[in-house]
């Protein structure tokens, strides 16, 4: 598991490979129809084409200038970027291409395309269109692959929720999230963001720790026996009761589930300890005083052996996305040989003089 200390502050992934296919947020984030967007803009072209590094510049001129920007990365390739939102210009960028194909539904009047196949070199691309035809076949095989060891995780997974279920104190967890709310205002019905900061990517199990630093108080919740989520969900139920706004981290192997809650109105995180704590003094609650003992110890070997499993299963779905990146680069070559760099660099130069103007922040 990695973690993306480096990434920047806002930073979220947009989509999930879960266990039930491919999960995407991009119609909720980027909707021509929320208001929140003056202009959006679809890039399309083939990979190696330039359209991470296109908005990560206009992302920079944006910070340049003072704005605040919000980093959707590739939930399949972290090193790679999917969207930039930058709400005080309600100006937002996404990649318009498969697995989140788009096409304007408002087309001039909030959303544009911008087609970086306008810099290829095409005698080029026909000339490798063999090996693309290839590279591409075995990348949606090795996809294949790593979505059959997903659903088979996800299964064992909820063998594992099945198996816990009878032993879990819920009038305990219960009081127990009573006292974590107390004092904290509510506010009208409703209002839940959704977000992920993790991914099961091509470089692993990848932790964005936005949720973290964005916090100004974390209290974390023990998940070393994988029992974290049934008192997430307990959370989750009395935060929406009282009418408290928040945002839910889902997992990202089955979004319905959760290992993150924060609360704005109080800058409060709740945060699984499962990618490690970010300060040590940190507190944490410790969800086995949350589970009957008894009741856990008499299916303590099935669960086990699931958990075994899962894990297995998911190391497998791992190396499937690590395999299908390689071939992702490889298609990538051939898009990057094709290109006519020069030119998108000075088309992008003029888009973002056109976009912000020359003025920079001092």
């Amino acid at each position: 598991m990695q973690s993306g200390n480096k990434t920047p502050k806002h930073t979220y992934f947009a989509a999930a490979n879960t266990a039930g296919g491919f999960y995407s947020c991009f119609d909720t984030l980027y909707s021509p129809d929320s208001g929140e967007w003056e202009k959006i803009y679809i890039i399309k072209g083939g990979p190696g084409t330039g359209k991470s590094s296109f908005m990560r510049r206009v992302a920079e001129a944006a910070e340049e200038r003072g704005y605040a920007v919000e980093y959707d990365l590739c939930s399949s390739d972290p090193a790679s970027l999917d969207g930039i939102r930058i709400p005080a210009r309600g100006l937002a960028m996404m990649d318009g291409t498969a697995p989140h194909a788009r096409d304007p539904k408002c087309p001039g009047a909030v959303e544009e395309i911008i087609n970086m196949g306008m810099f290829f070199r095409v005698g080029k691309l026909k000339e490798a269109l063999p090996d693309i035809r290839a590279a591409q076949e075995a990348n949606a095989a090795a996809h294949r692959l790593a979505a059959r060891y997903l659903r088979a995780a996800g299964i064992l997974a909820e063998g594992q929720r099945i198996l816990a279920a009878p032993a879990y104190l819920e009038e305990k967890a219960e009081r127990t999230a009573t006292r974590l709310l107390r004092g904290i205002r509510g506010g009208e019905p409703g209002t839940e963001t959704l977000r992920f900061t993790t991914a099961i990517s091509t470089a692993g199990i990848v932790h964005l720790p936005t949720a973290e630093l964005l916090a100004e108080e974390r209290i974390y919740v023990s998940d070393k026996k994988g029992l974290a989520d049934f008192f997430f969900e307990t959370l989750c139920c009395e935060t929406r009761r009282r009418g408290i706004p928040f945002t839910r981290f889902a997992s990202p192997l089955d979004p319905a589930r959760t290992e993150g809650l924060y609360l704005p109105a109080s800058g409060r995180l709740f945060m699984t300890d499962r990618y490690g704590k970010q300060n040590d003094t940190d507190p944490i609650i410790n969800t086995d005083r949350f589970f009957e003992k008894n009741r856990l110890s008499s299916v303590r070997e099935k669960y086990r052996f699931a958990a075994k499993c899962r894990e297995e299963l998911m190391d497998g779905a791992c190396r499937s996305l690590c395999e299908a990146g390689e071939h992702h680069d490889a298609l990538e070559s051939h898009y990057i040989a094709a290109m006519d760099f020069d030119t998108k660099e000075a088309y992008t130069n003029r888009f973002i003089r056109t976009l912000f103007g020359t003025k920079r922040k001092k």
